[in-house]
């Protein structure tokens, strides 16, 4: 076979054959359009469902599997606030995160600009240490380490690496 998943396909486009559970508290959850087809789908545009429940942990999963895969989206900001002023409710979901088979924050940002010097930091930029975010991740990544860290360049990069992640554990549990 191609190595692609099986997507159900009419005339241009094909059919995501799973549904991606985004969690009701994500304030501007991915779309996930614009994705292309993989294997004979190559070309297609992917539409992908997505429908809208409390997960217990992550942001975004697969119906189905919702306890065992979660992805937990993070802008550059939000990843400042969680790991300074929300860091002990940070800590519980990662709790939760390291108790499923496969788990990740992706960042929608490049570690470039995780670590960048405080005279090209944002406005809103938290007052934490990029040092201090950097060690809160390195003692995270020890503490949890079933909870993967991603820094995807950009919101559109994570995106596509969530779905990524979600559409092979899918795959393989058929």
């Amino acid at each position: 076979g191609s190595g692609g998943m099986t997507a159900t396909t009419v005339g241009q486009i094909a059919i995501c054959p799973f549904t991606v559970i985004a969690d009701t508290r994500e304030q501007a959850p991915w779309s996930f359009e614009g994705l292309a087809g993989v294997g004979r789908d190559r070309g297609k545009r992917l539409v992908v469902k997505v429908e809208r429940r409390t997960l217990a942990a992550g942001d975004y999963s697969v119906e189905g599997f919702e306890d065992r895969v979660a992805v937990e989206r993070k802008s550059l900001e939000d990843l400042y606030g969680t790991l300074g002023a929300g860091f002990d409710r940070f800590e519980r979901e990662m709790e939760r995160l390291n108790a499923m088979d496969f788990a990740a924050v992706a960042i929608e940002a490049d570690l470039r600009e995780v670590w960048r010097p405080a005279e090209f930091r944002p406005r809103w930029h938290s007052g934490m240490n990029p040092r201090s975010v950097e060690g809160r991740i390195v003692s995270l990544s020890l503490d949890f380490p079933k909870v993967h860290w991603w820094p995807c360049g950009s919101r559109n990069g994570a995106m596509v690496r969530c779905f990524k992640v979600l559409e092979m554990f899918w795959r393989k549990q058929q």
